[in-house]
């Protein structure tokens, strides 16, 4: 009997040793996993402000450039053509003014139209670096505007269609101007690349979001086959996210290239409510 006991004991000790062994591997394992998933937390918390941070860095930089756009735009306006058009009615004058032999008025008519063209680019420059009208007028003016004037110098066949309601004229001008700049290089990039015909620009509106749809003729490009995307598409995206916009991009040989940015409503509020 007394063996018994002495095994039953033994037997109940070695029990409640494994029992207790399997208890401690189990709360290490559970502080280990635990440990693993806060470590892992942290991680992803320090990319997300690293690239926060980085997104930051980049919407102020970009909001510099234009910044800088707009003041060297008015400068040129204000200063520069201000300048020639004085210039231009001192040679009209000197022309009127009794000096009547004809080299004297070819000198002078020849002068006028080098400053009449030296007037237009220098208003071309200073619309290119800040959109004509788009404060005043809005987006899809300044756009409309714009594709005129590229239309006639281009030789493309350019639509532009709102059916919106107009609720882009409420963007700020900053938020207008990223999707103006967006619009810019898409044309620039059909004029130099896509050999088009005709471009479209579509702008529609649901409950929870606007819609702005770009398509050209063109050659299109073989999405699948680059590497990386470019610099052009890396600007625009950096300029659609500064607000809170997104794009889809679809293209092929030989399929023209269609660029859709989608811009929820509720964001749209909130931006024009600032």
């Amino acid at each position: 009997m007394e063996t018994k006991s002495l095994t039953d004991s033994v037997y109940l000790l070695v029990s409640m040793g494994t029992l207790g062994a399997l208890v401690l591997a189990a709360s290490l394992i559970f502080f280990f996993v635990r440990y693993q998933r806060k470590l892992l937390r942290q991680q992803a918390e320090m990319q997300k402000a690293e690239l926060d941070h980085k997104q930051m860095l980049l919407n102020s930089i970009i909001k510099s450039q234009e910044e800088e756009r707009v003041r060297i735009s008015k400068d040129l306006h204000d200063h520069v053509g201000s300048a020639l058009s004085t210039l231009r009615l001192q040679v009209s004058r000197l022309s009127a003014q009794g000096m009547d032999t004809e080299g004297v008025k070819a000198v002078a008519e020849e002068t006028r139209k080098g400053i009449d063209g030296i007037i237009e680019d220098v208003r071309n420059v200073s619309h290119s670096l800040s959109p004509a009208g788009l404060e005043l007028w809005g987006f899809h003016e300044a756009l409309e505007a714009y594709c005129e004037k590229t239309a006639a110098s281009s030789g493309l066949k350019i639509e532009v269609h709102d059916e919106t309601g107009g609720i882009l004229e409420n963007l700020s001008f900053d938020d207008a101007l990223s999707l103006f700049r967006v619009m810019q290089e898409l044309m620039n990039n059909t004029i130099k690349h896509a050999k088009a015909n005709v471009v479209q620009i579509t702008s529609t509106a649901s409950e929870h979001e606007v819609v702005i749809a770009y398509t050209d003729d063109g050659v299109g490009v073989d999405i699948d086959a680059q590497a990386r995307p470019g610099i052009g598409i890396y600007n625009m995206a950096n300029r659609l996210s500064m607000i809170n916009a997104i794009y889809e991009l679809q293209s092929g040989k030989g399929q023209g290239y269609h660029f859709t940015v989608k811009l929820p409503v509720s964001q749209l509020k909130k931006l024009h409510n600032g």
